[in-house]
């Protein structure tokens, strides 16, 4: 019997394909970091700390990979790296670069001499999902491709957890910081929390316009959102506990594209279980952030939160969001990051009663508890793409 020797690989080759796919990336923050490990899942990646530099002398020794991205931010003069890059890069690998210039006469010039991709930072998981997934990748993940407002659902995978908290101060920050219009959606219908956070009382509608779209015309906004400042708007509602709701997917849909059309951002606090009425809003978000302390409950929740949410709408959109990380009595890091099988992609550490206080006075957190805005500003980043601006943020990084 004959052996076709064309269908047996020798070892040299094999080591050859598992190198063939490999993309190898130098960037010098986290934040980028965890774009990237999000934006490429499901590729042979390879994350290093560093920058253009360290990836020319990876590349003296290490040329096989299919990709390269590498960070130029801080170097006075990245031409002249990427003279030095060409020099031991072999000419069918793909290059890609960040850096801190947002001009477009920068851009160009990369792009005529051969460059695959240039991404400013800050680095979201959108930027390389949609730019740069596509160039190394040739495919692109399913997205919100459509036009309307950009929707973050929140939800905590246990009772206390703070999900609520966050969903309101993070629409706060977002608003503050995009200085664009955002809304932001209770759906808890009955014992809501968002309204007595903000000390208001809920307007009426929401709970007509989610189980009979057909009332929900253009004077719903107006019946049902109370401005908590000049930029953002809370529609909620305060049913009787007896009451028999009939939310449906129809009703859903309509207050969602309505909130779209008139909103930039619109931060949904999401019920848990997820009844089947709410699905839209897992399919139509960006982020689905699965809110969770560091509890038994909380892990055996958030799991179960994040493979309902894959369900649904994939997992390209879902982030874990650790609350009061460093509370006494939790559970340690490492028996999280084990139960989750990586990182959290997000921590905000225990800020203390100030917290409490604040939900008890009826005002934002955020006017309260200062360390919350920045323990909020990566998430902000996250989705809105902005970052705190940096001295030389504007200088160029070509002489």
């Amino acid at each position: 019997m004959s052996v076709n020797m064309a269908m047996v690989s020798p070892p040299e080759e094999l080591a050859s394909l598992s190198t063939r796919n490999r993309i190898v990336c130098f960037v010098n923050d986290e934040l980028s970091a965890a774009a990237l490990r999000k934006g490429l899942e499901d590729s042979n990646l390879s994350i290093k700390r560093g920058t253009i530099r360290n990836a020319i002398r990876m590349l003296e020794t290490d040329t096989e990979l299919f990709a390269l991205v590498a960070d130029i931010s801080g170097i006075d003069d990245p031409f002249t790296e990427l003279e030095r890059l060409a020099s031991v890069c072999p000419p069918d690998v793909l290059v890609a670069l960040i850096g801190d210039s947002r001009e477009i006469t920068f851009y160009r010039e990369l792009m005529e001499i051969g460059l695959t991709e240039y991404l400013p930072r800050p680095l979201t998981r959108d930027m390389v999902l949609h730019q740069l997934r596509p160039k190394l990748l040739g495919d692109v993940r399913p997205g919100a491709a459509d036009r309307g407002g950009h929707v973050i659902s929140i939800c905590g995978a246990q009772g206390g957890a703070g999900a609520t908290s966050i969903a309101i101060n993070l629409a706060l920050q977002l608003a503050e910081t995009t200085k664009a219009k955002v809304a932001l959606l209770d759906l808890h219908l009955q014992n809501g929390e968002t309204a007595v956070m903000l000390g208001v009382r809920p307007g009426p509608g929401l709970r007509i316009a989610l189980e009979n779209p057909m009332r929900a015309d253009t004077l719903f906004l107006e019946r049902a959102a109370i401005d908590i400042d000049e930029r953002l708007c809370l529609i909620s509602a305060d049913e009787e506990l007896d009451a028999q709701l009939n939310i449906t997917e129809a009703g859903v849909r309509h207050v969602l594209g309505l909130l779209r059309q008139r909103f930039n951002y619109i931060v949904v606090d999401i019920p848990v279980p997820f009844p089947p009425s709410i699905h839209p809003v897992i399919t139509l978000s960006r982020h689905v952030l699965v809110l969770l302390e560091a509890e038994v409950t909380g892990l055996r929740n958030a799991h179960a939160l994040r493979n309902a949410v894959t369900n649904i709408a994939g997992k390209d959109r879902v982030f874990t969001l650790l609350n009061r990380a460093n509370r006494p009595g939790g559970l340690p890091r490492a028996t999280i990051v084990k139960a989750l099988g990586a990182e959290p992609d997000m921590v905000i550490p225990d800020l203390g009663k100030g917290m409490t206080q604040a939900v008890n006075l009826g005002i934002p957190a955020l006017k309260h508890v200062s360390a919350l805005r920045r323990h909020l500003a990566p998430i902000v980043r996250e989705i809105a793409g902005i970052g705190a601006q940096r001295k030389g943020w504007f200088r160029r990084l070509f002489r």
